[in-house]
């Protein structure tokens, strides 16, 4: 969740509101734990609370839009929800990207696609999720004569392989509903993040799909590693359709 400001960059303002949520979420629930005596519940909140903390101190901490910055961005992303994704038991859930009308949220749950959520933490279905609210990581750049998939190539290039540095080529293509994305030459300091729930390149791709595809909602179908990088599979459901 990344926005930018005259200066060139970015302040993660939609972090410093998801982390505030977080925190108020997991007070409540602290709350709750004790006044029924769930040690269990306590425990969830208190590791939603660090979470909420972390993100909070570093979304006030401007960084620049290099690999480096996208690293310590993914570490401390990656270290500060992996223990509550873990409390939620959501170590292995179904990600998507869901549009509302001036952001998407990447959500994390056990339902695929839950479109009725909020950003932070909720229910849906009986089943937790945690919804984290992004805009477009770029300034997208649009053309009326390509298609979407070659829009959505051409603006993961720029966002990638320009402006981060996090992979050597970008592919894209399209097959009936789905969309494949072949992300080739990892970096190396991002590489270890993929077999990760919470993995910088495919929350990337899913914010941008979401924004230049103008769908409901983008499944990530499904993750293979290869030799030399990483194959995406998106699930594109409601193009078209506003929520």
């Amino acid at each position: 969740p990344i926005e930018t400001h005259a200066g060139g960059l970015p302040l993660n303002t939609r972090l410093l509101i998801l982390g505030l949520n977080i925190l108020v979420v997991s007070l409540l629930l602290v709350v709750y734990g004790v006044v029924v005596s769930d040690n269990g519940l306590v425990g969830v909140a208190v590791s939603l609370g660090i979470v909420g903390g972390v993100l909070v101190v570093y979304s006030t901490t401007p960084q620049d839009p290099s690999i480096m910055a996208l690293t310590s961005y993914s570490e401390i992303l990656v270290n500060a929800t992996t223990s509550a994704l873990e409390d939620l038991d959501l170590l292995e859930p179904s990600i998507c990207a869901i549009r509302r009308a001036d952001l998407t949220l990447l959500v994390y749950s056990k339902t695929p696609c839950p479109v009725e959520v909020d950003p932070g933490l909720g229910f849906t279905s009986g089943s937790p999720y945690l919804a984290i609210p992004v805009k477009a990581p770029i300034e997208l750049t649009e053309s009326s004569s390509e298609p979407a998939v070659t829009q959505l190539e051409r603006n993961l290039v720029t966002l990638l392989v320009d402006e981060y540095s996090a992979c050597r080529s970008v592919r894209v293509e399209e097959e009936g509903e789905f969309i494949r994305v072949y992300i080739t030459g990892l970096a190396e300091t991002l590489r270890q993040y993929c077999e990760r729930p919470v993995d910088p390149y495919a929350l990337l791709v899913l914010a941008l799909a979401s924004s230049i595809l103008g769908a409901r909602c983008i499944r990530l179908v499904d993750k293979k590693a290869t030799p030399d990088g990483l194959i995406l599979v998106l699930g594109v459901e409601g193009v078209g359709e506003k929520t």
